[in-house]
C-alpha cells in the first residue's frame, strides 16, 4: 500500500502514531507549557529578553508640534516625567517598558491602570497582571473587570497593549498558539538533560594485550585520568608502553541527532519571535558580512510594529482631547539604525551637501553638543534651478 493509499484508508484511527508524528495531528510533547516553563528554555528567554530590553532602552520623549509643522521635545509636559522617568512609585521608565514588552510577548496582552488627578491628568501607570483582567465588551466601548476592584475600569483609564489577535479586544498568547512547538523544545531539553545526565558516556578505551590485575587496572586508570583528563591536561602527548593502545569512541549517531534537534528548536523559537538567530547566540549559520543588515532588519520588521503599538496606545490614553494633535510620544530608533562609522560618514556627507541636515543636527545624532553657527543649512554654490538655467542660456 502506497503512502497516499494509507492516508485515504478508512482503517486508520485518530490515534495512529505514524499520522500524529508525520502531520502533527493532536501531537503533544507531554510537557506542560506555562510562563515559567517556557522562560526556562534559553531560546524563549533570549528572544523575550532581546526584544524587551531593546525597546526598554530606547530614548522616549514627548514632542510638541507647532502650527507651522516644527516640532521639539517638550520636557515641561507632565506626561514627559511620567513616561521618561517615573511611571509609578516603584518603576523606572526602563522597567515599565521591559515589563510591558515581557507581558505582551508572552501573554499577548499587557495592562497598566491609569491613575489621574482632579484635572484628569495621568499621574501614575500601575501594572496589572494579565491573569487578573477580564475584558468586557459594551456598546460604548471596552471595560476591564480587574481582580480586587469592584467597579469595571473604563478603557479611558486602562492602558491595554494588544498583541496579535482576531478581534482587537484581546491578543492571543504565544504560549497557547505555539504550545506544541515550545512544548517540543522543552521536551527535547528535558530528554537531553536526562540522557546525558543518566547515561554512561565513554569517549575512549585503553586496550592492553595482556590481563591486568585489579590493582594494576586501577593504577592505570588513575594515572591516565590525572595526566590527560580535564581542560588543563588536554592536547598533551601520551606515551603508551607494553602494547597499550588507546581507541577513541566518537559520539553516537543518536546523540548527534538529539543535539541537531535541539539546534533546530532554537531556530524555530527565533522564527516565532521574529528574531535573527545570531541575536540570541546561535551562530551556527552566521554570516558576519550580513549581520549588520540583519540587525537593522530586526529594528524595522520586529521592533517597529511593537513601537507603533505602544506609541499609539500612549498617545490615545495619556493626552486629553484638547492636547491631541499638539503633543505626541515617540521612541527614537535612530541609534539602532546607525551603521558602521564609514557608512554614517558617507550618509552625513550627502545630507550636509544637499542641505537636508545642518552641522548641529548631525552632531545631535552623534550625541555631541552643538557649535556656534552650526544651525545653518549649506548647499554648493554651483547648485541652481532649471528655470534659472534656462534664463541664463536665453540671456
Amino acid at each position: 500500500m502506497g503512502l497516499f493509499d494509507f492516508f485515504k484508508s478508512e482503517k486508520r484511527g485518530s490515534d495512529n502514531a505514524f499520522l500524529q508524528a508525520s502531520l502533527g495531528v493532536n501531537a503533544n510533547a507531554g510537557v506542560a507549557v506555562t510562563e515559567d516553563s517556557a522562560l526556562n528554555f534559553s531560546a524563549v528567554w533570549a528572544c523575550v529578553r532581546v526584544i524587551s530590553e531593546a525597546i526598554a532602552s530606547l530614548p522616549i520623549n514627548v514632542y510638541r508640534e507647532e502650527a507651522n509643522g516644527n516640532r521639539g521635545v517638550d520636557k515641561s509636559s507632565p506626561i514627559y516625567n511620567l513616561i521618561a522617568y517615573e511611571p509609578n512609585y516603584y518603576m523606572t521608565s526602563y522597567t515599565f517598558r521591559e515589563i510591558l514588552m515581557t507581558n505582551l510577548l508572552i501573554n499577548g496582552n499587557s495592562y497598566f491602570k491609569i491613575e489621574r488627578d482632579n484635572r484628569q491628568r495621568p499621574i501614575q501607570l500601575k501594572y496589572v497582571n494579565s491573569d487578573d483582567v477580564k475584558v468586557l465588551k459594551a456598546e460604548d466601548g471596552l471595560y476591564y473587570q480587574v481582580k480586587g476592584i469592584d467597579t469595571p475600569v473604563s478603557s479611558y483609564d486602562m492602558l491595554h497593549f494588544v498583541g496579535m489577535g482576531y478581534d482587537g479586544c484581546k491578543g492571543k498568547s504565544i504560549l497557547k498558539v505555539h504550545a506544541d512547538t515550545i512544548g517540543l523544545s522543552l521536551g527535547a531539553n528535558v530528554t537531553a538533560t536526562s540522557y546525558f545526565g543518566n547515561s554512561t558516556q565513554v569517549f575512549g578505551v585503553l586496550k592492553h594485550p595482556g590481563k591486568l590485575s585489579e590493582e594494576a587496572s586501577n593504577r592505570l586508570k588513575s594515572s591516565w585520568n590525572n595526566g590527560y583528563s580535564g581542560p588543563y591536561n588536554s592536547n598533551r602527548t601520551a606515551i603508551l608502553e607494553e602494547g597499550l593502545d588507546f581507541k577513541p569512541i566518537t559520539i553516537p549517531a543518536s546523540d548527534r541527532q538529539l543535539l541537531d534537534s535541539r539546534q533546530f528548536q532554537v531556530q524555530e523559537i527565533a522564527r516565532i519571535f521574529r528574531v535573527p538567530p545570531h541575536l540570541i547566540g546561535d551562530l551556527s549559520k552566521a554570516n558576519y558580512n550580513s549581520m549588520e543588515q540583519l540587525s537593522i532588519e530586526f529594528v524595522r520588521t520586529t521592533l517597529r510594529p511593537y513601537l507603533v503599538n505602544i506609541e499609539s496606545e500612549l498617545n490615545r490614553k495619556l493626552f486629553r482631547e484638547s492636547e491631541r494633535g499638539k503633543f505626541y510620544i515617540k521612541m527614537s530608533v535612530e541609534g539602532l539604525l546607525r551603521g558602521d562609522s564609514q557608512a554614517r560618514a558617507n550618509f552625513y556627507k550627502e545630507m550636509l551637501q544637499t542641505g537636508v541636515f545642518s552641522i548641529n543636527e548631525v552632531r545631535r545624532f552623534e550625541d555631541l553638543n552643538p557649535i556656534e553657527g552650526g544651525d545653518k543649512h549649506l548647499v554648493p554654490m554651483n547648485f541652481t534651478t532649471l528655470n534659472d538655467m534656462n534664463n541664463d542660456q536665453e540671456s
